[in-house]
């Protein structure tokens, strides 16, 4: 699979499949941009008040807890834009289908970042490399550049 389109915005910019569909949202204090095919997903959150890597990763799994019956958690190491942050791997079940989701923070300069991918388990095959591939092109401004907002 081929990362042949580039996102440039919001002080971030990224690599990912041409025929995947992208969204935007924004929010007062967070913008949202997501790349997506056949139900599969990868998302960036830009989150400007810089909140803890560890806070908002537990309540993205909190999310998940209070929305499925069970979800199980595995750590993992998570590298964006060649920084150091915190990892889990989510599992639950939902419409009789393994869903497996791929969660990421980081706290870089003035802003943490916040990635989320989503496939089922017969596609994770199929999707986590290109999830990986789309993280490992992610790349932040520099404070100096980021305009105030």
């Amino acid at each position: 699979m081929t990362l042949d389109e580039v996102y440039r915005g919001n002080d971030i910019s990224f690599r990912y499949p041409g025929h995947w569909e992208r969204g935007e949202e924004s929010r007062d204090d967070a913008v949202t941009i997501s790349v997506g095919d056949l139900g599969a997903f990868w998302s960036v959150t830009v989150l400007r008040r810089r909140p803890k890597a560890e806070r908002v990763l537990e309540e993205a799994i909190q999310a998940f807890e209070d929305e499925y019956d069970e979800v199980d958690q595995y750590p993992v190491g998570a590298t964006l834009g060649g920084e150091s942050g915190l990892g889990k791997n989510l599992e639950f079940v939902a419409l009789e289908l393994i869903n497996c989701v791929m969660l990421r923070a980081v706290e870089v300069g003035g802003r943490t970042y916040f990635v989320m991918a989503q496939v089922t388990d017969h596609e994770r095959d199929q999707f986590e490399p290109i999830f990986e591939a789309i993280s490992a092109s992610l790349e932040f401004a520099p404070d100096s550049e980021i305009l105030i907002q």
